[in-house]
C-alpha cells in the first residue's frame, strides 16, 4: 500500500494520452479529458442496441440496462483504464469515475433508491494489485449521484482467470460461472443496482452479477461503465 501511494504521489508527472507536462497528481491533463466524447444514451445489454429515449424496445427480460460512457477505441479513455489496470495509476481512476459520473448524470439526471455496487475481484488479484479498479470508480459515483456504496454484498466464490486472458465468449461465460454469491440478500430485495465495472466486452462478467442480484430479489439492473467494446 506504500508503495502504491508513493507513485500516486510521484506519477505521472506527464499527461498519459499527449505527453505533456501537468502539474500534481492528476492521470491526463484538462484538454484530454474535456476530449473525451460521452455518449448520449442507455444501451440494451443484450445486443448493445441504442434505447431511443433511455426505454427498451428489445430483449425486455435481460436482467439489466448497459450505461456505457464512451467507447474503448477511445485512446485517451484506453490509456487511462490500462493505467489504472495494470500500472498502479489510481489517479486515472479518479478521472473514470468522474466520466462516468457526468455521463450518469446527463441521461438520468435522477437516480433514486439505487444502490451502487463494484464488481468485486478476487481476493488474490485484489492483493496483488492493491486494490479493486471497479470500486475506485464506484466512489465516486456514490459520492456524485449521493446514493449508497455497497461493496461486499456481492462477493467472489472463487479465484478466475482474467476475462482477457480467455478468447472466446463461451470461455468468457465458463470462467465466471457461479463466480458471485450476494452477502445478505435482504438488503438487495426490491432495491434498484448500479453495478459498476470499468469496461465491458463480451458481458459474461457483469451477465453473471447481475444474474446473481436478479435471483437475490434486485428490482432493477443498471450496469454502468466508463468503456464498451
Amino acid at each position: 500500500m506504500i508503495f502504491h501511494s508513493l507513485v500516486d504521489f510521484m506519477f505521472p508527472s506527464v499527461c498519459l494520452n499527449c505527453q505533456l507536462k501537468i502539474d500534481g497528481k492528476e492521470a491526463i491533463c484538462g484538454k484530454c479529458q474535456s476530449g473525451i466524447e460521452l455518449n448520449s444514451s442507455l444501451f440494451c445489454g443484450k445486443c448493445r442496441a441504442r434505447m431511443a429515449n433511455n426505454k427498451k424496445i428489445c430483449h425486455r427480460d435481460f436482467p439489466y440496462t448497459l450505461g456505457a460512457a464512451s467507447n474503448y477505441d477511445n485512446e485517451v479513455v484506453k490509456k487511462l483504464i490500462y493505467g489504472l489496470k495494470f500500472k498502479s495509476i489510481r489517479s486515472a481512476g479518479l478521472i473514470l469515475g468522474e466520466i462516468l459520473a457526468d455521463y450518469a448524470t446527463t441521461i438520468n439526471p435522477i437516480w433514486k433508491n439505487f444502490l451502487v455496487i463494484p464488481i468485486p475481484l478476487g481476493r488474490r488479484r485484489e492483493r496483488k494489485r492493491g486494490y479493486n479498479q471497479a470500486e475506485i470508480i464506484a466512489k465516486i459515483i456514490s459520492e456524485k449521484l449521493k446514493l449508497p456504496l455497497q461493496s461486499e454484498i456481492v462477493y467472489r466464490t472463487k479465484e478466475t482467470l482474467p476475462q482477457s486472458e480467455t478468447k472466446k465468449a463461451a470461455e468468457r461465460e465458463k470462467n465466471v460461472q457461479g463466480c458471485f454469491k450476494v452477502r445478505k440478500p435482504e438488503l438487495i430485495i426490491g432495491r434498484n443496482v448500479i453495478l459498476i465495472d470499468d469496461v465491458i466486452t463480451s458481458g459474461a462478467t457483469i451477465n453473471e452479477a447481475a444474474r446473481i442480484l436478479k435471483e437475490s430479489g434486485a428490482k432493477r439492473i443498471v450496469a454502468l461503465v466508463v468503456a464498451k467494446v
